[in-house]
């Protein structure tokens, strides 16, 4: 029987929020099997494909989805800048509005290398706090071509709070791994 799907769209409405009631013929979900992707319900990360420039492009280059007060950016192997005179690894920043979380999940993360940080590892950067590139990674990346890299970053608009399991994984020396002597700084 028919169904209506409800889309919901930008347009000139309160909010700038405007909808369209599309009607199929059955159910959408009702299916015995599938050959593609639901967006947004799945998406590879191996089929994202970055905007690339010729000097370092900013987290929103990188940007997948976006939802009600978070974002989900995914850094994955590339080209990476292509000036003579570019750094390819992100610059010192702080987020003054957002939690960041990044997942590392594949290769390896040129801008924290020396710092811990490896596959499986999770690293939280609360609003307003500095981070930015291990000590070194600025020298080590110019003249790079291609960064092997694969994470996920959530940037929240509101405050995250760590819970009992998060704490417990804290390793204690995250913190110090931008110091001198890297993580064992801290110990």
């Amino acid at each position: 029987r028919d169904v209506e799907v409800y889309i919901k769209h930008r347009g000139n409405g309160p909010g700038g929020i405007a909808g369209t009631v599309h009607t199929l013929p059955h159910h959408p979900f009702d299916v015995v099997g599938w050959d593609g992707c639901l967006y947004p319900y799945v998406f590879s990360i191996h089929d994202f494909e970055p905007l690339t420039g010729r000097v370092h492009q900013p987290p929103p280059a990188h940007q997948v989805f976006e939802g009600d007060n978070f974002v989900i950016c995914n850094f994955v192997p590339r080209k990476v800048d292509y000036h003579p005179l570019a750094i390819p690894v992100p610059y010192y920043h702080s987020n003054v509005d957002s939690d960041e979380v990044m997942f590392y999940c594949g290769g390896d993360y040129e801008a924290r290398k020396g710092s811990g940080i490896g596959q499986g590892s999770i690293s939280l950067h609360p609003g307003g706090h500095p981070h930015g590139p291990q000590p070194g990674a600025y020298e080590r990346a110019i003249g790079a071509e291609f960064f092997d890299e694969l994470a996920v970053m959530v940037d929240t608009f509101r405050p995250l709070e760590l819970g009992e399991a998060a704490r417990d994984c804290d390793d204690g020396v995250y913190a110090y791994s931008w110091a001198k002597g890297g993580k064992e700084a801290g110990k």
